[in-house]
């Protein structure tokens, strides 16, 4: 005889346990350098802390509180000034290199992008305002750059440069840099450029505030962040100061569905059983909640897992 099985009802209450992954910190009330502390977080947890939501400040917060602490610690935080690529094809900046003495110094603290004179290349801030000079890749010779007079920010020359040409300038090799020599005269944007701050998992600062006036490279090469205040701050990475390291914390939320069954079989048997997970399964599959879900059976006391309805429930 054919056997049917109807699920009638399906989200009035639960069984999936959602595991999700949360950070948990730990601060170390003695002085490192960044870099030593970094090696001590790596050892001992999962790394120098990252900060990724107003959550994570708050259970941040909450671990300094408890050990009583309110001066600056490291934090997971960095300025990659070593991550310079030229816009075209995002290449990385290899063995030609034409800085001018002293550059790149990263002035004021916000100097991520590149401009060139004729004596060779400074970094600048990236809002500052100069001419441009582009390329176009459907030409030969020196034919191929094109000198803008007109002052644009380094991203408004980018977006130019390629709507009308091909990009920005890359300076790879001697020739390339004889052959703009004669086209610039004062500072010109060129399509070099480089991350800002990042923290150790290599996604870009966000979320946290920098205190009033920082990052400002005062002291040149501060170069790695701490926290203080709930801000952040740039310092010299030889500092030594506290530290907070984190580890990934496994969240576990369970919520539980109730279900009503039509079916003219035994659904308490394991073969019925594993019928109706596997539908719930992929009830959660279909609307994307299958990932880190896990879905069991809520037994009675009795070790039944089913009840039938009695007229009138």
């Amino acid at each position: 005889m054919k056997t049917c099985l109807f699920l009638l009802l399906f989200y009035t209450g639960v069984v999936p346990i959602v595991r999700s992954v949360s950070h948990k910190y730990y601060l170390i009330n003695q002085g490192k350098t960044w870099s030593d502390a970094q090696a001590y977080c790596r050892a001992t947890y999962t790394d120098l802390a990252i900060i990724k939501s107003n959550d994570d400040m708050v259970r941040l917060q909450n671990e300094a509180q408890i050990q009583q602490f309110s001066s600056s610690a490291w934090i997971g935080l960095y300025n990659d000034v070593k991550s310079w690529r030229w816009s075209f094809g995002n290449e990385p900046l290899g063995s030609m290199i034409k800085w001018i003495s002293g550059e790149p110094n990263n002035w004021g603290g916000h100097e991520e992008c590149v401009t060139t004179t004729s004596s060779g290349w400074s970094d600048y801030t990236c809002t500052w305002k100069g001419p441009v000079l582009c390329f176009d890749d459907r030409q030969t010779g020196n034919g191929r750059y094109i000198y803008i007079s007109s002052p644009m920010t380094f991203f408004e020359a980018q977006s130019y440069c390629r709507q009308h040409y091909t990009d920005l300038t890359s300076v790879r090799n001697t020739t390339e840099h004889l052959a703009i020599q004669g086209l610039v005269t004062g500072n010109t944007w060129i399509g070099l450029f480089r991350d800002a701050w990042k923290w150790v998992d290599k996604t870009n600062f966000s979320t946290i505030s920098w205190m009033s006036g920082k990052p400002d490279n005062a002291l040149e090469n501060e170069n790695c962040g701490y926290v203080n205040n709930s801000q952040a701050a740039d310092a010299q990475c030889s500092d030594v100061m506290p530290f907070f390291c984190y580890s990934d914390a496994e969240i576990i939320k369970k919520q539980i569905i109730r279900l009503k069954i039509q079916s003219n079989q035994d659904v308490n048997n394991l073969i019925s059983q594993a019928a109706i997970l596997e539908q719930i399964r992929q009830k959660l599959k279909d609307h994307g909640m299958a990932e880190n879900i896990t879905v069991e059976w809520r037994k009675q006391p009795n070790g039944v897992v089913f009840h039938k309805e009695k007229e009138g429930d």
